[in-house]
Order: C-alpha cells, then structure tokens, then sequence
C-alpha cells in the first residue's frame, strides 16, 4: 500500500489553518475572494467576497465560523478536501507560534493577531493552457480573473507586513505585468520575508533570472514532461526548450533557493521515472513529485516504486500523494448540504 495513503487519511485528522492562513483569490470583476480552505472555496460557508477591507475578513463570520467547530474537534469542513499540502508535513510550524498556540488552546474564533500566512493569486492569467489544471473551465476568460489594483494596494499596506510567510501562486504569477510588479514590490519592501512562488517556469527569463538570484524569494518551477513532445501534449503550447534552460542557467549559477515540481498525468507518467534521474544527477537540486489529483490513486502505485528505488535521495526528492477521485466527489456534495446547515443554523443563532 502506498505510504501516500497513510498522508491521505492523516491530513483530515485536524486542519488549524484558520488560525494562521488566509488564501486570497480573484473573482471575474477583480473582487478578492477570501477563504479559509482552498481545497473547499465552492462552499460559501468557508469563502467572504471582498471588494475592500481585505484584513476585516480574519474575523468574519466565516473564519469564526470553522474556528468555533475547532474548538469543539469538529472536523467535518474537511471531508472531500483533497488537500495537497499536509499541515502535519508543512506548516506544522505555525502552530509553535505563541499567539496561534495560545488561541487555539483558548478556543477563541475571534483573533487580535493577524494571519501569519498569505497565500496569495494576483491573476489566474496563464500562458499555458493545461488539459489537467483546476482553473481549465475559465478557459480564455482567465486573465479577467484578476485583483483590483486597490486590493492588491491593500494586501500590500495591511496584510503582507504582519504576515511571517508570503505565497504567490497563479495562474502564472510572471505572467501579467501586474503579478510582476507584485512581485518586485515585495522583494524591494520586505527583504527578510520568507517568500515562495510557484511558476512554470516559462517566463522567468523575461522576468530576469539574475533579478531572480538577488531575491529573496524560494521557487517551485512545475515541469509538465521531460520532452518537448510531452510539453506540448499536457500544455499545448511549445516551452519545453525554454523552461528547462531557465532551469539549467539557475542550476549552473549555483541558485539553492528553489524546488522542481513534476506533474505526473496519464500524458505524461512516461517520463517520471526521468524527472526522478534528472534530480538524481543534478546533486543539491530538489524535487517534488506530484500526481495529477483529477486521476486519483491511478498513479500511486508507480509513485510508491519510485519513492522506493530513489529512496537514497528522500531528503531532497519528494513525494506527494493527491486524489480527486469520484468516490471523494461524491462523499464532498452529499456532505456539503449538512455542513452548510450547520452554518446557517449557528449564525441565525448568533444573530
């Protein structure tokens, strides 16, 4: 049995995220949508829609909400979540921190501190138009999902310079010139942050790589194929050439501060066992291994071997066990309705 399945039922032990994260997106006016779980943004219970006062929804009813069903060990917001980042393996850090431990242990749901980590999509605008990413159905209206300029102003004057840890995601977070200029006001204010962004790597070059090895943030380039036919099979577009030379320059120069994160789909589980060369023969480059979460466990097997043959380089290649399988889709819509009672029932009783 794969090791991934013991994660996959250990992650929906107890989420604490409420307590120290918050996830801010973009809606199709520019609006920010403002969740306490990603993984379950459909439900309205655990997403506010903002068009100002970003800061104000870490109280909202919402974020109090899943807080009071916390303190009461109750868990149930996270059945169908396919989380891909385990608390337990990543961000069990946050919960050392004096003012999130002491919340937690106090039951409160309304907090004086603000979160200690942003996870943050300027733009779902993307160069690449990817059979497998969740975001597919916005299909060419993407770049319209972007955050207004005086919401991005806001994030940058209240939220960023309390946070301890700052993640920029897309879409292509190099892609718009506004994600960009995000990006440089970040790295120009807040030197000491700890910052990580996930890109494809495809735009870096314009972006400027040596501007990229005097920063302080941490990357994870996704890598779709170890061939351009692969590439241009997941992605539909023609950047195999280029991301992997972006990626040798920085590799060359000798650039520690990032992760390579391969997609494994069924157009592309080929060349797994080939990414998992590639970081074997770069010594100091780390990997990350990820299947495709619409497929489910149908990768897993072939995952577990070769966490198993590259066993002697687990320190720095990586495994990550996703599933979005029908089973859990299925479990997700016929719970959602006795969740989101249980918010409506909470609040008319608050009220």
């Amino acid at each position: 049995m794969p090791k991934g399945w013991m994660r996959d039922k250990e992650r929906i032990a107890c989420c604490y995220r409420s307590y120290y994260k918050m996830t801010i997106a973009p809606t199709k006016e520019g609006n920010a949508v403002v969740t306490t779980c990603w993984n379950n943004i459909f439900r309205p219970e655990d997403r506010v829609i903002i068009k100002e006062n970003i800061k104000d929804a870490w109280n909202s009813k919402e974020f109090r909400f899943q807080r009071k069903l916390i303190s009461r060990g109750d868990w149930g917001f996270c059945k169908g979540a396919s989380c891909a980042f385990d608390p337990f393996r990543r961000e069990d850090k946050f919960l050392d921190y004096s003012e999130v431990k002491n919340a937690i242990a106090a039951k409160k749901d309304s907090l004086e501190y603000g979160p200690k980590l942003i996870a943050i999509i300027p733009s779902h605008g993307c160069n690449c138009d990817c059979y497998s990413c969740f975001q597919a159905p916005m299909k060419n209206n993407r770049i319209k999902y972007s955050l207004k300029d005086n919401l991005l102003k806001e994030i940058e004057e209240t939220i960023i310079p309390s946070a301890e840890n700052v993640i920029i995601s897309g879409g292509e977070p190099f892609f718009t010139q506004q994600s960009r200029s995000f990006i440089s006001w970040i790295v120009s204010n807040h030197p000491d942050k700890h910052v990580a962004i996930n890109t494809n790597g495809s735009l870096l070059h314009e972006y400027g790589l040596d501007k990229i090895m005097g920063s302080n943030f941490f990357l994870t380039i996704a890598v779709y194929g170890m061939n351009a036919n692969t590439y241009q099979t997941v992605t539909k577009r023609n950047i195999f050439d280029i991301v992997f030379r972006n990626i040798r320059t920085l590799i060359d120069c000798r650039y520690k501060r990032m992760q390579v994160a391969f997609l494994l789909t069924e157009k592309s589980s080929h060349d797994t066992e080939k990414f998992c060369e590639f970081i074997a023969g770069n010594e100091g480059m780390n990997g990350l291994v990820r299947n495709n979460w619409y497929e489910g466990t149908k990768f897993w097997g072939l995952m577990h071997r070769l966490e198993e043959k590259y066993a002697d380089i687990s320190f720095r290649l990586k495994f990550e066990y996703q599933n979005e399988a029908p089973f859990k889709v299925i479990c997700r819509r016929l719970y959602n309705p006795i969740h989101s009672f249980k918010y409506l029932v909470q609040n008319s009783y608050n009220d």
